[in-house]
């Protein structure tokens, strides 16, 4: 999910706040409910879900059983979200919907707030340390995206990200300027927007 974003509908007289916030954290998932709750304190419900990597959690919060928070967190994984929170608040309007209404005013909240949000598709990221003597430094620079540089008794030491894709034909490219003398080291994978590189 690229940012957060509430949006409102009203089915039946129901008021149904929708809100969706990236999460890196459970931690960040609560504070996003206890901000709705603050927020809206006189809501009849405050029903959420949430999945980070492994870790899925929905709650009805006084809504029939599975009608609220599983509808949410179904949306979410129907979308291959991860790093994802979302919190529905409900305004009772007077009239029920039925377990197949609030499910549908439910997810269809989400589903409205996660399309206004937009995504940001993650692929792997190379961080890598490039190490080139003194003479080719400055073309080895040229070649590295936005790298951080020093250098030491030996030359050029930078640490570079690059999308995992592109790290081979990067050594390629800087074995060929420096005829061999630049080395590149993997110090570790992360994930970032495919198109940060």
């Amino acid at each position: 999910m690229a940012r957060g974003v509430e949006h409102e509908d009203v089915v039946e007289g129901s008021r149904f706040v929708a809100r969706v916030a990236p999460i890196a954290s459970v931690k960040e998932a609560t504070i996003q409910l206890e901000r709705a709750r603050q927020d809206h304190p006189d809501a009849t419900h405050h029903c959420w879900a949430y999945k980070l990597g492994e870790e899925m959690r929905f709650s009805d919060d006084g809504e029939p059983g599975g009608t609220a928070g599983r509808p949410m967190l179904e949306v979410i994984l129907k979308r291959g979200l991860d790093g994802c929170s979302a919190v529905v608040v409900r305004y009772f309007g007077g009239r029920k919907l039925g377990a197949g209404g609030l499910a549908r005013a439910y997810g269809g909240a989400i589903a409205r707030a996660l399309d206004a949000a937009g995504t940001v598709r993650l692929v792997p990221y190379h961080r890598l340390r490039v190490r080139a003597p003194f003479a080719s430094a400055s073309s080895v620079l040229r070649e590295l995206p936005l790298a951080r540089a020093e250098f030491d008794e030996e030359g050029l030491v930078a640490d570079v990200s690059v999308p995992a894709t592109r790290a081979a034909a990067l050594k390629g490219r800087l074995a060929d300027i420096t005829r061999g003398e630049a080395s590149v080291e993997l110090l570790g994978v992360d994930e970032g927007p495919a198109d940060a590189g």
